[in-house]
């Protein structure tokens, strides 16, 4: 988040990057995440989690066709992890975006249907290199 700003103002001015100003989109995300209550309220005023929360909400104002995501939920509860992945997974199957998540919490790749696990491509990539360099 940008200390400067307020939760929608954080949101209105990743919008206005675009040339969108559509106060009512923000105000739904923050609804969404469940900060309308904190709308007016600065990164220091909130807690780590709320900040992500914004966080997860101005990365998604945009629409945008791709969605990365670097430990979304790293700061988060149990609860509002849940709610935020519900509400990244609802927001890009509604727009036809595509996801793409990192997360070292085994919970939260588990409620996914596709996965990579680097350690076991590292795994086959060294069993790999064993063979090729007996050969």
């Amino acid at each position: 988040m940008l200390s400067g700003f307020s939760c929608l103002e954080n949101l209105t001015l990743a919008m206005s990057v675009n040339g969108l100003h559509d106060i009512d989109r923000a105000q739904a995300l923050l609804e969404a995440v469940g900060l309308e209550d904190r709308r007016d309220h600065r990164p220091n005023q909130l807690s780590i989690g709320q900040q992500q929360r914004v966080a997860i909400a101005r990365a998604l104002v945009n629409r945008p066709k791709i969605v990365l995501a670097d430990e979304p939920t790293g700061n988060l509860d149990p609860a509002n992890t849940d709610r935020s992945l519900g509400i990244l997974r609802s927001l890009c199957q509604q727009w036809g975006s595509s996801l793409i998540l990192v997360s070292h919490d085994p919970r939260v790749i588990d409620q996914f249907e596709t996965g990579i696990d680097w350690e076991e491509l590292n795994q086959v990539k060294k069993e790999q290199q064993v063979v090729a360099d007996h050969h």
